[in-house]
């Protein structure tokens, strides 16, 4: 443990003294209200580490030994304690050391805090399976359908005492939402270029592919689906919190091509219930939805322009880089989903 730096502690200036040497006189001859004023200001805190290791210890080579230090070092560290605190603060015995009765109401006062702040820059290793704790995260409805039953059934073996906590996935509300609303991770495909500047990490998990659904008897399930069909059709799609139009009529309108959009969801999961009844057609990405449940009853196809790979995965704020609890989350989502062609970071 550290309390500055233990290099700083290293540069302590040794003396040849093998123990500590009693200061003349009586034992609180030099504790003056003098001499303690105005002592915190000038003291070098790495002292505290040598008198709390002596505490402990109750011998100066074992205390050396403890942190790293010669015993010489350890002695001129006591001897500048003592006289910044006008106590000789502990004596020689046969066997080692003992603390004079102000040295021992001294560390009484001090132990709680200094193991508080021991504590502090030296936590323990996080174990998930005791951690109590709440995590909130942000993703779309079809992610949540893809993650959270593996994730849950993960979590109930693994960290018991974890909950979770999901929020809309919004890409124009990333940075609000992790200022504001504190969330501590976003899975999402849609990410901002500016994101990365203004303190947002990302990690791909899985790259996403999007394709053309539509009921298997649908007119358009059969022969060339050319432009001249495609658009014709009537088109549903999906807008997310924060999108002002689907991500499929941006790429046609760098194209300068309108497609005839007659309907707009904000669930990704009701629109394979919406297909398989009706005559729509819609641009979905099929890597992220489960089409199990709707095998039989629609099919994919190609669009005319195809919809560019884009990748899904993790989003967190650069705060959260070094929290033990916050690493765990995203180590155990590569873990689980990350194909590893796509663990990349931003």
């Amino acid at each position: 443990m550290t309390l500055l730096t233990t290099a700083s502690a290293a540069c302590l200036h040794a003396q040849d003294d093998a123990t500590p040497t009693p200061t003349p006189g009586p034992r609180n001859a030099g504790r003056t209200a003098g001499a303690r004023r105005g002592t915190f200001d000038g003291l070098d805190l790495n002292l505290l580490r040598v008198f709390a290791a002596l505490m402990r210890e109750r011998n100066v080579t074992r205390a050396g030994a403890a942190l790293c230090l010669s015993q010489s070092a350890v002695s001129n560290s006591l001897q500048r304690l003592r006289t910044a605190l006008g106590d000789m603060l502990f004596e020689r015995t046969a066997s080692g050391i003992r603390p004079t009765s102000h040295g021992l109401e001294l560390w009484h006062q001090l132990q709680p805090h200094y193991l508080q702040i021991e504590k502090v820059l030296t936590p323990e290793a996080f174990d998930p399976l005791t951690y109590e704790g709440a995590f909130t995260i942000a993703m779309s409805d079809y992610t949540a359908e893809r993650i959270m039953p593996r994730l849950g059934a993960y979590l109930e073996t693994h960290a018991p005492r974890v909950q979770i906590n999901l929020l809309p996935y919004s890409v124009a509300n990333m940075f609000p939402m992790f200022e504001r609303e504190g969330i501590d991770l976003a899975i999402g495909a849609n990410r901002d270029d500016a994101q990365h500047a203004r303190g947002l990490r990302a990690s791909t998990l899985w790259p996403v592919h999007s394709r053309c659904l539509m009921r298997r008897d649908h007119p358009l399930a059969q022969g060339e689906l050319t432009m001249k069909r495609f658009l014709s059709a009537r088109h549903l799609d999906v807008c997310l919190p924060g999108m002002t139009m689907p991500l499929y009529d941006n790429l046609l309108a760098a194209h300068g091509i309108r497609r005839n959009l007659i309907l707009t969801l904000n669930h990704y999961t009701q629109t394979l219930a919406v297909l398989a009844a009706t005559d729509y057609i819609a641009v979905l990405p099929v890597s992220l939805l489960d089409l199990s449940a709707y095998a039989d009853r629609l099919c994919q196809r190609d669009p005319p322009i195809a919809m560019p790979e884009r990748p899904l995965g993790l989003i967190w704020h650069q705060r959260h880089d070094s929290s033990s609890p916050q690493v765990w989350l995203r180590q155990v989502m590569v873990d689980l989903f990350a194909q590893p062609e796509s663990c990349s970071h931003a």
